[in-house]
């Protein structure tokens, strides 16, 4: 037994064997495999935590992938070089005759001799009698009414040329015109511009907010974008980035009406949506 308990005594025994054991290069003799293992354990994990960390934040990365839609208002624009069938005159009807009046003639006296009378004058009684209207000569007909005259059916038969007072329209913003301005290559370059330069903000992903933001602008008549406001909004950051990116355009095609450019105001929707 007393070789056993011998053998089992470690080195550190040995050497400090009949000696005092309190001593501290006693203590850190017996307790350095433990400290090694410690010490080999952290290290290990602390190399491993700095490998596996830069691929688990490219995981969560693209689990949290951010896509912005940009919501493009569909202006319908007339086609051009449309042919306009000639619209045929409809043929009038052939008009009709004018009946014959029944009238009977009654003009101013005139003093003339005997010889050259042709047609006497009727009396005031066959004037009262008579259904048939006064006219330069007797003849028979139909009974009309007598029309009554209208003053301005001898007016002039031509139309009236409106006069045009032109207004100062130097500064004025339409609402609707005839062309309406455009995104330097359509619609499509538009959507490309907005996918490129909107960024979705921090606090509205915090929240998961999405939405439409309406923003309102002038397209000037050399194409240039002011008067910036938003129309409607939801906050949270996304109506000042919508802000800045429309901001940032270039030059629009200016509006035109009357073959003219003149400045716009323009209603432009833009959608902030997260990915599911």
């Amino acid at each position: 037994m007393e070789n056993q308990s011998e053998n089992l005594q470690t080195l550190e025994d040995i050497i400090f064997q009949n000696r005092n054991k309190t001593y501290g290069a006693y203590v850190l003799r017996n307790d350095y495999r433990n400290v090694i293992k410690k010490a080999l354990i952290i290290g290990i994990s602390i190399f491993g935590l700095g490998i596996i960390t830069p691929m688990l934040w490219g995981k969560v990365q693209l689990t949290n992938q951010q896509i912005v839609i940009a919501d493009v208002m569909d202006v319908a624009l007339p086609p051009e070089n449309e042919k306009i069938e000639p619209i045929e005159p409809e043929t009038p009807p052939p008009a009709k005759p004018e009946p014959q009046i029944k009238t009977i003639a009654y003009l101013e006296p005139k003093i003339v001799e005997d010889e050259k009378l042709t047609e006497p004058l009727p009396d005031q009684e066959t004037l009262n009698d008579t259904d048939a209207q006064i006219s330069d000569k007797t003849q028979d007909g139909e009974v009309m009414e007598i029309p009554v005259d209208d003053p301005d059916a001898h007016k002039s038969t031509q139309p009236e040329i409106p006069v045009v007072v032109e207004t100062e329209e130097k500064d004025k913003i339409f609402v609707s015109v005839e062309q309406n301005p455009e995104f330097a290559g359509g619609q499509a370059a538009l959507l490309r511009f907005l996918q490129k330069n909107l960024r979705y903000p921090n606090q509205a992903v915090n929240a998961g907010v999405m939405g439409k933001v309406f923003m309102q602008f002038v397209v000037g008549k050399d194409g240039a974008i002011s008067n910036v406001d938003v129309l409607k909004g939801i906050g949270f950051g996304c109506d000042e980035e919508a802000q800045r990116v429309v901001k940032l355009m270039p030059r629009w095609s200016p509006g035109k009406q009357s073959g003219r450019a003149v400045a716009v105001k323009f209603t432009l929707p833009i959608m902030f949506q997260l990915s599911e």
